[in-house]
């Protein structure tokens, strides 16, 4: 099994002395140390995005604080990595012990919690029937915006913007375009102009506009091509919105709390004031729906949304 060892210089020399002396099913594929006692999320993150490894043993678990352990199995999970560490905090986990006699030494294997893996799997299907339904349904829609945009101005139909989602994963993110084709250059010099108080600039500029792109912005329309990322597993159909990296840049290690959860078309804060709330408010609702997820709760906000979309509430 390709393995990555996490752990301080002398953690990781007297496992890895370890797992060389005894046959192994796990062949080590790279190391990671653990600077100042804590584990350097964005490198892992990399390291395991690149390497494709599956198996992660992490020596030395008593270095770190729970929060920052928290954040390591939060990133892990995420990637579908099994996390084994060698025991020394494993009182303070909830953890089903798997002793590895043919490496040497016991290691255990952290379980995620069933409830949390058929929660997921349970909003990845809303998520999926939700999108497809969407597509299908709207595609009249859908093909005479495009139609319209295609006619109106110059530039592509689409907009296609990377965004940062779940766990600082990139990716892009597709949008109707409702601005002619130089507008996003246009729009760095005019953010002094933004009426919100939060790191999310959603700078109003009528003359950047196409008149097109007004009518869909009023009716949200230029969201729905986001049914096509929902339906990759890119974004779900309501959870924290994802953020442009120029916005992703400005947020303090508190804020990026938010991405803990696959980035939504529809949001908890977008049906408790969308842009006239503060950025802290917004982090503070984006918290409460990632703590408190459930199903209802998600059918409750898409049927929410809908009302706000027709009442044009917040809308740009």
């Amino acid at each position: 099994i390709p393995t990555l060892v996490i752990g301080e210089k002398e953690d990781r020399e007297r496992l890895i002395r370890t797992l060389s002396t005894s046959p192994s099913a796990y062949s080590l594929v790279g190391e990671l140390d653990l600077s100042d006692g804590k584990v350097d999320l964005p490198r892992l993150r990399g390291t395991l995005d690149e390497t494709k490894v599956r198996n992660l043993i992490l020596a030395g678990a008593e270095r770190l604080t729970d929060e920052e352990f928290l954040d390591l199995l939060r990133s892990v999970r995420l990637r579908k990595v099994k996390l084994r560490v060698v025991p020394g905090a494993i009182t303070l986990l909830n953890s089903k012990p798997v002793l590895s006699e043919d490496v040497g030494v016991p290691l255990f294997e952290v379980g995620y919690p069933r409830l949390d893996n058929t929660q997921q799997l349970m909003k990845r299907m809303l998520d999926v029937v939700g999108s497809l339904l969407g597509l299908i349904l709207l595609s009249p829609l859908l093909l005479v915006v495009a139609l319209a945009i295609k006619l109106t101005s110059e530039g592509p139909v689409l907009f296609r913007q990377k965004r940062v989602g779940v766990d600082e994963k990139m990716f892009v993110c597709y949008k109707f375009r409702s601005m002619y084709e130089d507008a996003e250059a246009q729009q760095a010099k005019l953010e002094a102009a933004n009426e919100a108080d939060w790191a999310v600039r959603k700078t109003k500029n009528v003359a950047l506009i196409t008149p097109v792109g007004r009518f869909i912005r009023r009716w949200s329309i230029d969201e729905l091509p986001q049914l096509i990322n929902v339906l990759k597993g890119e974004m779900s159909l309501v959870g924290p919105r994802p953020l442009p990296l120029h916005d992703f840049e400005l947020l303090s290690e508190l804020h990026k709390k938010r991405l803990a959860a696959t980035p939504g078309m529809s949001g908890y804060w977008q049906i408790s004031g969308r842009k006239n709330l503060s950025f802290e408010d917004m982090v503070r609702l984006d918290l409460y729906y990632i703590e408190n997820w459930s199903l209802s709760f998600d059918i409750k906000i898409i049927l929410k949304t809908v009302g706000t979309v027709l009442r044009r509430e917040g809308a740009s």
